[in-house]
């Protein structure tokens, strides 16, 4: 008998390294952003799905896995974008044929989230979906704008504060040197702004790697954006938690990228985590380089 194979995702966080992965919909249903590149280097153009499909695929990898997990994730990009119903019923199924599952998480745009009522979210949230991945990026309108985002600062606090309320999780995700040399100090103050009204559960935080694939690379070439040095990318991380007041918030450089790896919990951590930074910078200029050399820069 042939068995029906599930679709793979194109991409994860981090922190779902051991998670179920249940694709949703296919590719990214925005898929401007300058910076990012990643579903055109897989060439996986944005598709939705059929809810069977979904459903059988949840049935065949619970035929192949069984009930082991403990954590799922819904891909690829955006499933919030999607009709309330739909993830309801996907959700639905998938809980109920994994009953062990503790924890399901999804990417959302911030422009879907605040395009879902609050009754939405809360019906998703009962539904079983705990936890959303949000790429804020930048709180920071100019850069939003420069980096073909598209949302705003207004629309990150709104979606931010509407996921807070519905009861889910929500893990913000902030780009180290998205403003380049020329923005650096808005794009740090207008995030900072962000995370402190809304105060997410989660603030990841990633360095900027500009991959050749990215519409950014060429602004790079053509000297149109002028990319952070190593460590103005660690100052940066330094004026971002200097600013913050978000009582409640894990803080985490969860990504081999990263220069530094800072982790705490606000605000009880940000001196800790303040003089980390500042005895690494205290070191020898020298050390310093060879430090920011020895990083991978990945995606």
């Amino acid at each position: 008998m042939h068995m029906h194979m599930p679709e793979q995702l194109v991409i994860r966080p981090p922190s779902e390294a051991k998670s179920l992965l249940v694709r949703v919909v296919r590719g990214c249903n925005w898929n401007r952003c300058n910076f990012c590149g990643i579903y055109d280097l897989f060439g996986t153009p944005y598709s939705s799905r059929g809810k069977d499909e979904v459903i059988k695929d949840i049935d065949a990898l619970f035929e192949m896995y069984g009930d082991i997990f403990k954590t799922a994730f819904l891909g690829d990009a955006n499933p919030l974008d999607l009709e309330t119903g739909f993830l309801v019923d996907v959700l639905a199924h998938l809980r109920s044929r994994f009953p062990r599952l503790e924890r399901v998480t999804a990417y959302g745009r911030a422009s879907s989230l605040s395009r879902k009522s609050r009754e939405d979210l809360k019906t998703i949230r009962e539904a079983g979906l705990d936890r959303v991945h949000v790429g804020l990026e930048s709180g920071s309108n100019r850069v939003l704008k420069l980096q073909m985002k598209g949302t705003s600062h207004k629309q990150l606090i709104e979606g931010g504060k509407k996921t807070m309320a519905s009861g889910m999780e929500l893990s913000f995700y902030f780009l180290l040197g998205l403003g380049g040399q020329d923005y650096r100090h808005e794009h740090v103050s207008e995030s900072v702004k962000v995370f402190n009204e809304v105060k997410p559960h989660f603030i990841r935080v990633r360095r900027l790697f500009i991959h050749p694939v990215s519409r950014l690379s060429s602004k790079v070439l053509s000297g149109e954006f002028r990319e952070q040095t190593p460590e103005g990318t660690v100052l940066e991380l330094r004026d971002l938690i200097a600013g913050l007041d978000a009582e409640g918030t894990t803080f985490a450089c969860d990504h081999a990228n990263n220069y530094l790896q800072v982790f705490g919990k606000l605000n009880e951590d940000k001196e800790r985590m303040l003089q980390f930074i500042d005895s690494f910078l205290s070191l020898p200029e020298n050390q310093r380089a060879a430090h920011y050399d020895s990083v991978p820069s990945v995606i």
